[in-house]
């Protein structure tokens, strides 16, 4: 902001736009609504008004947790799931709090890996918590760590077609992300609470 050429009015205007249209903003609507002629300085813009929204230092998730990847990217041909190509590999946390959802942590991983989720679980996931996954061999490693570790094997349930809360929150996700106009499904299905 401070080697902006642009007015000071401007980045006020762009706050405003960015945290009170409950269908979000990109960046071709921020183009438009400032009159800019470049998209790159739109996006540049959005970029630097995201990173003010993330607290580095934000609590980490405890007592039960469920963790779970997803795939964003539609529908393409070829091989479906963990080992589909062209599409981003995204793993979430979530606390369970009963039959309720708690606060939620997504990251962008490289692949599905044992180093890249237990990172992840390590980086957002309190000692001691209680981290429920599915059966996939990348979430072995756990026992190891500092949590108690419960897997759930869904084709192994006598109930196979019950859902944890989680897988259904696993399906919400990679719905909404592959939907045509996510940024609409996603801001008015969630409550803003579950981010902080």
């Amino acid at each position: 902001m401070d080697s902006s050429k642009k007015p000071l009015t401007y980045w006020f205007k762009a706050m405003w736009w960015f945290t009170t249209r409950k269908s979000g903003i990109n960046a071709v609507n921020l183009q438009e609504l400032l009159g800019f002629g470049s998209y790159n300085t739109a996006w540049a813009w959005l970029q630097k008004l995201r990173r003010c929204t993330i607290r580095k230092q934000r609590e980490k998730l405890f007592g039960n947790v469920e963790v779970d990847e997803f795939f964003i990217g539609g529908r393409k041909p070829g091989k479906r799931g963990r080992g589909s190509t062209g599409k981003t590999k995204v793993v979430a946390a979530v606390e369970r709090k009963g039959k309720k959802l708690g606060r939620i942590r997504l990251r962008v991983i490289p692949e599905c890996s044992s180093d890249s989720l237990i990172t992840f679980i390590n980086d957002t996931v309190v000692s001691g918590s209680s981290v429920h996954t599915d059966g996939w061999k990348g979430y072995c490693g756990l026992n190891n760590q500092k949590y108690t570790h419960q897997q759930v094997f869904q084709n192994r349930s006598p109930d196979k077609h019950k859902r944890s809360a989680g897988c259904a929150f696993n399906c919400f996700f990679s719905k909404t992300f592959n939907n045509r106009n996510p940024s609409k499904t996603f801001r008015s299905s969630l409550s803003p609470e579950l981010f902080r």
